[in-house]
């Protein structure tokens, strides 16, 4: 399981970074529709689709690693980063919901998303250059 945890932990940072390049596609997009003076909530749509429906299995991703990652149990510190991971990408998608009514709290949802990126590709490279810290349930000197 230690060898899904790794490759699935670059999965994950491989993802986010396909994510950020959704984003610019749709910001690239629609500046193009404004200089056409074709910008409606459709044209909006057809930039920031590939982004919006990406990150929901970007989520995904992130849910099926912390669920690789107590299984693997590769340590307490992973763990605990799993699952900081974990809460920051169910973060990033409130961020985005709240931010269409709210902009000032939109502003957060890319500040999270370096956060986000920052923190999976720490967890991924420590996957693989570091050694697995196995936790065990059994009682000390068993």
């Amino acid at each position: 399981m230690t060898t899904v945890y790794r490759w699935w932990s670059w999965l994950l940072v491989l993802a986010v970074v396909v994510q950020v390049a959704f984003a610019g596609y749709g910001a690239f997009y629609v500046a193009n529709k404004v200089d056409d003076g074709t910008v409606d909530e459709d044209k909006f749509e057809d930039g920031f689709g590939p982004h919006a429906g990406f990150g929901y299995l970007v989520v995904l991703i992130g849910l099926i690693l912390l669920v690789i990652t107590l299984i693997a149990r590769p340590g307490r510190r992973r763990v605990y980063r799993s699952l900081i991971l974990a809460g920051l990408l169910i973060l990033q998608v409130l961020l985005a919901w709240i931010g269409f009514g709210v902009p000032a709290v939109g502003a957060l949802h890319p500040v999270n998303a370096l956060a986000i990126f920052g923190l999976s590709l720490w967890s991924a490279w420590e996957a693989w250059n570091m050694p697995v810290e196995r936790d065990t349930m059994a009682p000390a000197g068993a």
